[in-house]
């Protein structure tokens, strides 16, 4: 008898534990993909033979202290700054696809480059990152920096992937950014998590991706649909836009680059550059001179001082 109420009690508690332990398991993605290990920068610009000076602000949002580089351009003084974006679980030097050497070209050609980390990234303080919703401030105020601090007049912007959401965000509501190269960005957050979150947690979309999504949005207390470069986009004027996206892509769909593109009005001049055969945000180190090329361009056309 004894043995068979034991018996019962187990089966119960098996029973009473498996739903908790189906949400749990998704619940405990949710804070790990907002609040991941911090990636950590081993390369410094003075391995390219860079000039360079260990900088600090803090974001607008919250006054999170954030870190970087400012990195001035090696012939001549300069009024012409190209702040980057890393994207997601990235760092601001953006070793996997050697970001520094991309800023080095750039100092060569006469522009600053004011590389930095996002909060809960590098050297920057901060628990929490945001997908775009933070870090949209967190790049305003590297914007502000350049400017009061280094009385920068024009300033454009390079992101990749969440930085280039955050890039198109902030670029289009600060008045000095002039450029922006958003490279693989998505268009509207809330709609790209609930389409494309099993790439990221590897779970099947059903029934896991809607639990996921929410607890990310309680654990941000956040709205994903805020963050919309899309929207931001449609309202910009005088602005350049040169946008780079790899045809296979799986991480963020190309499609995302074309809605963007196709949502920026006349007011605005625009550009689309679709790779082949490159990962996610792999398009500059699969394809070096021509990136290279194609961004000095862009930057010598649209970034014009005042």
């Amino acid at each position: 008898m004894l043995s068979k109420k034991k018996k019962g009690k187990s089966l119960w508690r098996t029973l009473l534990a498996a739903p908790a332990l189906f949400f749990l398991a998704p619940v405990s993605i949710g804070l790990y993909l907002t609040h991941p290990l911090p990636a950590k920068t081993t390369k410094t610009p003075k391995e390219y033979g860079l000039d360079f000076e260990d900088i600090e602000f803090f974001s607008r949002k919250d006054q999170v202290k954030l870190s970087g580089w400012w990195i001035p351009a090696a012939s001549k003084q300069s009024k012409k700054t190209v702040i980057t974006a890393h994207g997601y679980m990235n760092e601001r030097a953006m070793e996997g696809i050697e970001g520094l050497q991309l800023a080095k070209v750039l100092s060569e050609h006469g522009y600053n480059v004011l590389m930095f980390d996002f909060r809960n990234t590098g050297k920057s303080k901060g628990r929490t990152t945001g997908i775009g919703y933070f870090e949209r401030h967190d790049l305003y105020s590297a914007i502000e920096y350049a400017i009061q601090e280094k009385n920068q007049e024009k300033i454009a912007l390079l992101g990749w992937s969440m930085g280039a959401a955050a890039a198109l965000i902030a670029g289009c509501e600060h008045s000095a950014v002039s450029v922006i190269i958003a490279d693989s960005p998505f268009s509207e957050l809330g709609t790209f998590l609930k389409e494309n979150l099993s790439y990221w947690t590897k779970l099947p979309k059903r029934p896991f991706t809607p639990i996921i999504y929410h607890s990310m949005r309680l654990l941000l207390k956040i709205d994903p649909t805020e963050v919309s470069p899309i929207n931001h986009i449609k309202n910009a004027k005088g602005k350049s836009f040169f946008i780079i996206h790899s045809k296979t892509d799986e991480a963020i769909p190309y499609a995302e680059s074309d809605k963007i593109v196709q949502s920026i009005s006349s007011d605005n001049h625009k550009e689309l550059w679709l790779t082949n055969d490159c990962p996610h945000i792999h398009s500059i180190l699969l394809n070096k001179k021509e990136y290279a090329r194609r961004v000095l361009r862009f930057l010598d056309q649209y970034l014009k001082p005042g």
